[in-house]
């Protein structure tokens, strides 16, 4: 009778977790189509490390204890397979054929595993309650299902303790053993009744679970391993091209206009809050919260997808008013997705530094899904920030966000002899793209100076487009201007194609992203490097030699689109260590943790309330005791120097991008012999 009952207990609660997958599945493939099923083994060999191993999860030291109620859990599990089909076969079922002594092994170590993992759940609810860790609250959602996980264990040993209580218990399972030897003083008969509730209070709890996992937090188990499984292994930030002659592929409005992928995000999401304790814009108290823009799609998706899904039922059976006119009327007037659920000024805080892809323990992509609505705005709705219309309109006039007449974009030239131009010279083996900082900032322009010196001394086949070059097309995409961004490429393939250009190095993180890894869909595909590499190779070979060590003491600040999108941590350093007499003074936020300068996304354009990200940065870097700050990006030289304005400490701490610091280190050159140093890089150099 008892198997009977359980098996359907069982089928029941199956059912219904089948029913609840299987309708959020269908809200998922609402999303558009997307191909995600390359290279199988290493998305296999992702799931071992990432999902199972959880290695990004202990990358945060604040998070150990998740490891052991995740791998607790899958202990459990062996357990609860047991359990199942033991109930299933009236207790003639266990797990004892492997053997007596790897089956009291693995009976002990599920008691051990539960114990710990009951213990943690305790520290769980203390850390809700006491410590109260930023964005991490104790939610009715999180009480329950902390308290369901503490009552399987709970009812674990309460179960194996009453049952082994008048049978001398079983040692190799110590924590039941414990409560059989507690439970000793009740009679037999009582004994087995109580053993006999937990196991249904037991069975209980666990079936419930499974089926409220779908409608809670907790709904990451199911899909954070699928989420590392389908995660992008392509390039990090490289956007899609889109088709700009069909309406519908105008950015993200609604949530069927994100790919399944995309959509597959917000189930992953484990609430972690990492993303938003990361964010830049979030640490300035702006209003983006990485975490909530995943949740707001997710959300957006279970109410639209569910409605549409009753007024498809209603209408298959043939309903027409009533019931199917109040659920359109409902679809009608919801408030709309992006504007409406995603506010604007929330789309407009991000910097897309990155920070928040880089730590979700689960590869969720946030900038992309931000970056997606602003294109809506821009190209559908026309809705943008006034600085940022009218940058917009100087990129169209004058092809750089500034709006300085483009027949400027060379004078930076001036007083420099021996600047190569594509024009005059036909073809070289470099191309040195320039970027539209380095053309008209004018501290920027002193870093194209030096480096343009540089390249001459070390006899480097290189040449520059002059008034031919036109801004990347950065700033205009990620901040939502598509059509811009397309016009400004195809403008740039056409001038390197006329020139046959096959290698790019150029100084700005913004143009190398862009450059390398968005311009192959417009039609260039060329070999781009950020001029850090092309330096330390000189220094390498001998071709600029180092004749006396940079003195003061520095630190180095890591570009976003350089490190986070592409990969580049250690080739400035190796270039500085090579350059400085006592090396890099590490930051607290460095490498792929680095905290953003506050200029990418197009908020380099944009007004900023006080607290100022780059004012933040600033802080940590004069914190750190160091004379120098080394850059190695157009936006960080200028955001970082405007810190230290905005800080009043520029006589304290120097702002010097990595090819400045090697001209004032390397040994002298026949063009510094003849008085025609980069006039920049002396005066903002410490002695």
């Amino acid at each position: 009778m008892k198997a009977l009952s359980f098996a359907a207990l069982l089928v029941i609660a199956f059912a219904g977790f089948v029913w609840s997958v299987t309708r959020l599945t269908r809200f998922l493939l609402a999303g558009r189509p997307e191909r995600r099923f390359d290279r199988i083994g290493r998305r296999i060999w992702d799931v071992v490390v990432y999902f199972f191993g959880q290695r990004k999860v202990a990358e945060e030291r604040a998070s150990w204890h998740h490891l052991i109620i995740y791998w607790g859990f899958l202990v459990i599990c062996v357990g609860t397979l047991e359990l199942i089909l033991g109930g299933l076969s009236g207790e003639k079922w266990s797990l004892a054929f492997v053997g007596q002594a790897p089956y009291h092994f693995l009976k002990g170590f599920i008691d051990v595993s539960n114990c710990a993992v009951l213990l943690v759940i305790l520290y769980s609810y203390f850390r809700r309650v006491v410590l109260k860790p930023p964005l991490i609250p104790l939610t009715l959602d999180a009480g329950l299902i902390l308290g369901m996980i503490g009552l399987l264990m709970v009812t674990h040993f309460g179960y194996h303790g009453f049952k082994f209580a008048h049978g001398g218990g079983e040692s190799f399972m110590p924590i039941s053993y414990w409560v059989a030897q507690r439970a000793q003083g009740v009679d037999a008969a009582t004994a087995a009744t109580w053993a006999e509730i937990m196991w249904w209070a037991h069975v209980a709890v666990l079936l419930t679970f499974l089926n409220y996992i779908p409608y809670s937090k907790h709904i990451h188990l199911l899909g954070s391993g699928p989420n590392i499984f389908f995660r992008n292994l392509g390039q990090r930030g490289a956007l899609r091209k889109l088709n700009l002659e069909d309406e519908n592929d105008f950015g993200v409005s609604e949530y069927e206009k994100l790919t399944w992928k995309s959509l597959l995000d917000g189930y992953a999401c484990t609430e972690c809050a990492r993303c938003t304790n990361n964010c830049p814009a979030w640490a300035t108290e702006k209003p983006l919260s990485p975490m909530q823009i995943i949740h707001d799609v997710k959300d957006e998706m279970k109410l639209v997808g569910a409605i549409k899904l009753e007024i498809k039922r209603l209408e298959a059976a043939g309903a027409k008013n009533g019931e199917l006119g109040e659920l359109k009327t409902r679809l009608e007037e919801k408030a709309p997705f992006v504007g409406g659920r995603v506010k604007d000024e929330v789309l407009w805080a991000c910097t897309t530094c990155g920070a928040c892809q880089q730590v979700c323990p689960v590869f969720i992509d946030h900038p992309e899904k931000i970056i997606q609505m602003r294109q809506h705005l821009v190209l559908s709705e026309s809705r943008m920030p006034a600085e940022l219309a009218r940058t917009f309109q100087n990129l169209e006039r004058n092809s750089n966000p500034w709006g300085m007449g483009s027949d400027k974009r060379f004078d930076w030239a001036e007083g420099i002899e021996n600047v190569p131009v594509m024009a005059d010279k036909g073809k070289a083996e470099w191309l040195y793209f320039i970027g539209c900082a380095g053309c008209f900032d004018d501290r920027v322009k002193k870093t194209t100076q030096t480096m343009v010196q540089i390249l001459n001394a070390a006899g480097v086949d290189y040449a520059v487009l002059g008034l031919e070059e036109g801004c990347c097309g950065d700033p205009a995409r990620r901040a939502g201007n598509e059509f811009l961004f397309q016009m400004e490429a195809e403008a740039n393939v056409e001038v390197f194609k006329q020139y046959d250009v096959k290698k790019i190095v150029t100084a700005c993180p913004h143009c190398l992203h862009v450059l390398k890894n968005e311009y192959p869909a417009m039609g260039g595909s060329y070999e781009v490097i950020h001029h850090s590499q092309l330096l330390l190779d000189l220094v390498e070979k001998g071709r600029v030699a180092i004749d006396q060590r940079f003195a003061p003491s520095l630190t180095y600040h890591d570009p976003c689109y350089l490190g986070r999108w592409n990969g580049q941590y250690d080739t400035p350093r190796a270039l500085l260590e090579r350059m400085s007499r006592d090396g890099v003074r590490e930051l607290g936020h460095r490498r792929e943790r680095s905290f953003c300068c506050g200029a990418g996304g197009g908020r380099m354009f944009l007004e900023e309330k006080a607290p100022r990200v780059n004012r933040r940065r600033t802080d940590e870097i004069l914190a750190a005791g160091v004379e120098a700050a080394a850059v190695a990006c157009p936006f960080c030289t200028i955001m970082v120097t405007d810190g230290t304005k905005d800080a009043d400490v520029e006589d304290k701490l120097k702002v010097l991008e990595l090819s400045e610091i090697l001209w004032r280190t390397m040994k002298t050159p026949a063009a510094k012999e003849d008085g025609a140093a980069a006039p920049a890089a002396g005066a903002d150099t410490p002695a």
